[in-house]
């Protein structure tokens, strides 16, 4: 780090912080010890010519650190100024702006609603640093819907998979995390793959879809009212 520290560039120091410590949080490995080191040479960047990309990526890094990792570390790590200022303002803004609701998840809340359970579509976490898909407020419970691109496909490490195909379900590290952090802010956390949300079509496919979403729900600890 002494050596290649100095030169590295906003994206590989963001790479290499989030890489690092998302194998700690989700693998268990150990932080190197050059860790510490890395977050130094952050103090040098010139934050103002930062892309938002890189500066969403080390305020990620930032987060698994001490949220998820935690430990004796935390008291090695001194972290630039800017990680709390101009960083958090970027994921901020990210996860603000980045909002868009599916025609499942707008399916999925509307059966939600005819079982007399009241729900909130893309809500922020309390810290606003993290928004659902779906949050039923009475249950303090979070529910995802994952698409293709929370999965890796099996057969050739890629992203994703074929409309109805199962074989995706290796789920991708950012979402390992991402679940990780919701279970740190709600008391349940619901995830839908879209591959089994998929395979509900024909003649059918209300009424399973209905079915569903009930299991899903009595599974999480939610009571269905008797009336619906």
């Amino acid at each position: 780090m002494g050596r290649v520290g100095p030169s590295m560039s906003a994206q590989g120091m963001a790479n290499t912080l989030w890489s690092i410590s998302a194998l700690a949080a989700t693998r268990s490995l150990p932080l190197p010890a050059c860790y510490p080191s890395l977050w130094r040479q952050a103090h040098g960047l010139e934050v103002g010519s930062v892309k938002d990309v890189h500066l969403r990526m080390m305020y990620h890094a930032y987060l698994i650190l001490t949220e998820l990792v935690g430990g004796e570390v935390l008291d090695e790590v001194t972290f630039p100024p800017w990680i709390t200022h101009e960083a958090q303002e970027a994921w901020m803004r990210n996860v603000r702006d980045d909002v868009t609701e599916s025609s499942w998840v707008t399916e999925a809340t509307s059966i939600i609603r005819d079982l007399g359970v009241r729900c909130e579509v893309e809500r922020l976490t309390d810290d606003k640093c993290f928004s659902v898909d779906v949050f039923l407020p009475d249950h303090n419970l979070a529910i995802e819907f994952d698409g293709p691109t929370h999965f890796i496909n099996a057969s050739d490490g890629g992203e994703g998979g074929a409309p109805g195909d199962a074989s995706g379900t290796t789920r991708t590290t950012k979402t390992e995390l991402r679940d990780m952090f919701l279970r740190l802010r709600y008391r349940t956390v619901v995830c839908v793959p879209w591959f089994e949300w998929h395979e509900m079509r024909g003649s059918a496919e209300k009424k399973d879809k209905r079915a569903y979403v009930v299991a899903k729900l009595s599974d999480a600890g939610v009571t269905v009212p008797a009336s619906t």
